[in-house]
């Protein structure tokens, strides 16, 4: 940079004011120019009177306003008092061109951004410079400011940054989406709402909704995405009134679908069929198209960690097609990986059996009940392999006196009893 800007003053092409130039030509310069740039009044303008305004100043414009314009006249205009030598005022005209070569305070020119004058902010380079340009921008009330502010931020920094100045700026986010939806750009918009206020991003996508995907030709899957995402944004914040601010509706807000869901599990009354609210975490999944894996996956995690096995009949219960009354345990995600899962959870010996019953391949169950260290499961898998040694060795193995040895004896009696019976068979 410091080469590239040595070229350019070192270049013939190139005129610039040089303050080494002789002090006459300097002082010349200022003679000749001194009437028509800043000097006498002309015959037209002392004689001008102007008639009186039919209208008192102050109903045309406040006096703020005028204050503000009349500052900021004195400070782009500069006057050369009469009577004074050469030499001083070409101190005054040196003292104009300094002050060009200095970066502008903020409050300038966000002063010039009120008053729609032109001004560039790439001087402000820096996170902090940007923040106080953004924070002054803001303390004058102009949305006009504010809104420029804003476009040059988004385009000088990283959108992390970016949303994170917004965050705490909530005129600042207003204008922006304002000027985001006047466009139709849903993404930026949407991008913007996701790490905002949650109150202003319900406003905000509210507005959104009814501006734009309730109206004829809008597509439906887009409106319905904008529509599931406004529901569940009021029941986190109905929650968290509702709970007093609890720490736990409070963990949810502005969250995910499936982390509400698991919230939605942790309080819900299992077995109560009646409930048709979002509370109902089998309606809060159909409402926001949750699969019934995921749902499942949700549900056992939670409950799991509560040790409420119970509840898992009826997270598994189907009810059969032709008899309602007739219910069957159905399982949607890989049961090998739940097996696992609750295993780690500490789930009792009976809860990991009846996930293990629903492996066909007892070669298969056999290795994963010797994994999970279910000793009824290894039982009921050798059983199925009609393996007769092994089970009597596995049952020689089990402390005498337990009801785990109790119950590989009586598999183990019950296998005899098979073999004998199928032998009788082929003997007739």
């Amino acid at each position: 940079m410091e080469s590239k800007d040595e070229d350019y003053w070192n270049d013939s092409a190139n005129k610039s004011f040089n303050f080494d130039e002789d002090e006459v030509a300097v002082l010349e310069i200022a003679s000749n120019n001194k009437r028509s740039l800043f000097g006498d009044d002309t015959a037209s303008e002392s004689n001008y009177t102007g008639g009186q305004s039919e209208l008192p100043l102050h109903s045309i414009i406040s006096d703020e306003n005028l204050e503000i314009i009349l500052q900021e006249q004195s400070r782009n205009e500069m006057t050369i008092p009469k009577g004074i030598s050469l030499e001083e005022e070409v101190k005054l005209l040196r003292k104009k061109i300094q002050e060009f070569n200095y970066a502008p305070s903020t409050s300038s020119v966000i002063l010039k951004l009120i008053l729609g004058k032109p001004c560039s902010l790439e001087m402000f380079r820096s996170l902090a410079e940007k923040e106080q340009l953004l924070d002054e921008a803001i303390a004058s009330g102009c949305g006009n400011a504010i809104l420029k502010v804003t476009l040059f931020l988004d385009q000088t920094l990283k959108k992390k940054l970016f949303y994170t100045l917004l965050q705490t700026r909530p005129e600042a986010v207003h204008h922006y989406v304002n000027y985001l939806s006047l466009r139709l750009k849903v993404t930026e918009c949407t991008d913007l709402l996701v790490t905002s206020n949650l109150d202003i991003k319900r406003q905000r996508l509210k507005k959104i909704y009814s501006d734009y995907f309730s109206q004829p030709g809008a597509n439906t899957f887009y409106a319905q995405l904008v529509m599931n995402y406004l529901n569940l944004l009021e029941y986190q914040t109905g929650e968290l009134h509702s709970t007093g601010g609890s720490s736990k509706a409070l963990a949810i807000q502005d969250k995910s679908v499936l982390e509400t869901l698991n919230y939605v599990c942790g309080k819900y009354k299992w077995g109560d069929t009646s409930l048709q609210t979002n509370d109902n975490p089998f309606k809060l999944a159909e409402n926001h198209q949750v699969s019934q894996a995921q749902f499942e996956w949700v549900a056992l995690n939670e409950r799991a960690r509560q040790q409420a096995w119970l509840d898992f009949d009826h997270i598994f219960e189907r009810k059969a097609w032709l008899n309602l009354k007739q219910k069957s345990f159905k399982i949607n995600i890989p049961v090998d990986r739940t097996i696992l899962r609750l295993y780690s959870l500490n789930a009792p010996d009976p809860v990991l059996n009846t996930f293990l019953a629903k492996l066909e391949d007892p070669q298969r169950r056999l290795a994963l009940a010797r994994k999970v260290q279910s000793k009824h499961g290894i039982v009921d898998a050798l059983v199925l392999l009609k393996d007769r040694a092994e089970l009597e060795n596995y049952r020689n193995s089990l402390d005498i006196g337990t009801e785990e040895r109790l119950y590989a004896e009586n598999a183990l009696k019950s296998l005899n009893n098979k073999w004998k019976s199928d032998a009788m068979k082929l003997i007739k």
